[in-house]
């Protein structure tokens, strides 16, 4: 598969946006994207994502939200900054340049702040000191911290631990083995894979603390937390009165009201086998893919993803990947995860569980794409009926970068 690379590569048809991009927020240019993302440090995701393209509609356009006699359109703002390990796309539309500018900057210190908390590649953030943590002691933690852990307790439950980010021990020890190109010892896997488990953390709610059966749980955040962040931006964005907004935090996308003149926004999620995307349109819901595109290993002939089977140990074999479109970030970000894990009956059932991107849409919708370890079979593909599938945009702004 190629992904869409560059981005600063754009198209467009014949029309003079009212546009401004702006340049990365709090980094400097060091030689483009693929540049930036090496030199971010961060939160990086236990489901690496394909990479995405977001497209809107060329023309000055009028959005309703920001529309008064003496404003008579919005002004579209772009800007990028590496965070979480990989490159934060903000495209929003505002009253004014400098009004996007500000919003923009609260939305990355916000997604920042939540980096700091969240990352298990800090030896200093909270997660780092959680894993530190005492057994049978109650620690006070954040609200961020807490919610995710609350989402992905019940995620795990739901999917009887094929997704559960106290594998912190499994997925750094794979993490290292990436590294290495060297599959690890089958009995430290066996070790690894023992140490984590959901039912040996105790949430409370009321005092907001966490509690750990056993010492020497590692908690990876990696497989929710982006979804998460990029929510709790848009939240942000609306909180200064911009609701036309997109939030990419490399294959997490949450999107709030759709761009002027348009249904949604325009997503495009890569193919294995083709150089075409498959085009989806989405408002006022979160997109998420999970994948092999740019995480993976191969030993003795056998590829490997870097999404790890939790019941085995062992990361998946095979190209697949798959997009999830849901109501909230953190659902769409987790589930792809584990729909990449499990059958597609059982994936399907937690679909069924999760709230939908719309009214109308009986849960979550989903996209599979499979490809057999040998290649020899083709892609197997299929979505969920309601999937929100579109025809390939005639003309648009289109902006492409890899996760």
């Amino acid at each position: 598969m190629t992904s869409p690379v560059g981005v600063g590569a754009l198209s467009a048809a014949a029309g003079s946006p009212r546009s401004v991009r702006l340049p990365f927020a709090n980094s400097r240019r060091v030689g483009g994207a693929a540049r930036g993302l090496r030199a971010a440090r961060g939160l990086r995701s236990a489901a690496a994502t394909a990479g995405l393209a977001i497209a809107t509609a060329l023309g000055p356009g009028i959005s309703a939200s920001s529309l008064t006699p003496d404003r008579p359109a919005a002004i579209r703002v772009e800007t990028s900054a590496p965070h979480m390990g990989t490159l934060v796309r903000l495209v929003l539309y505002a009253p004014s340049t400098a009004a996007g500018e500000t919003a923009a900057a609260a939305a990355f210190a916000r997604i920042a702040a939540i980096e700091a908390r969240l990352s298990d590649y800090r030896d200093d953030s909270e997660v780092a000191a959680l894993s530190r943590a005492a057994a049978g002691v109650p620690i006070a933690v954040s609200e961020d911290l807490f919610a995710v852990l609350a989402a992905s307790e019940a995620i795990a439950r739901r999917t009887d631990g094929a997704f559960d980010i106290t594998a912190g021990r499994l997925t750094h020890l794979w993490r290292r083995a990436r590294h290495l190109n060297a599959w690890p010892d089958a009995a430290r896997v066996a070790a690894a894979r023992a140490a984590g488990g959901f039912a040996k953390v105790r949430l409370d709610p009321r005092q907001r603390t966490v509690t750990l059966a056993e010492s020497g749980i590692e908690i990876d955040a990696g497989g929710i937390a982006k979804g998460y962040a990029a929510e709790a931006a848009l939240d942000v964005l609306r909180g200064e009165g911009i609701g036309v907004a997109l939030v990419a935090i490399g294959g997490d996308i949450v999107a709030g009201d759709p761009p002027p003149d348009q249904a949604g926004w325009r997503i495009a999620i890569p193919r294995l086998d083709s150089d075409q995307p498959h085009w989806i349109s989405i408002a006022g819901a979160a997109v998420s893919t999970s994948g092999d595109a740019e995480q993976w290993m191969t030993v003795d002939g056998i590829r490997r993803s870097h999404v790890i089977d939790l019941r085995t140990g062992w990361p998946v074999a095979g190209r697949r990947a798959t997009s999830v479109v849901a109501a909230h970030g953190i659902d769409a970000d987790a589930v792809d995860t584990a729909i990449n894990i499990l059958d597609d009956e059982a994936g399907a059932r937690l679909l069924r569980t999760v709230v939908g991107p719309g009214p109308g849409t009986a849960g979550a919708q989903a996209l599979w794409q499979r490809l057999d370890p040998g290649g020899t079979a083709g892609v197997a593909l299929h979505h969920s009926a309601d999937w929100p599938v579109i025809a390939r945009p005639i003309s648009g702004l289109t902006l492409r970068g890899t996760p």
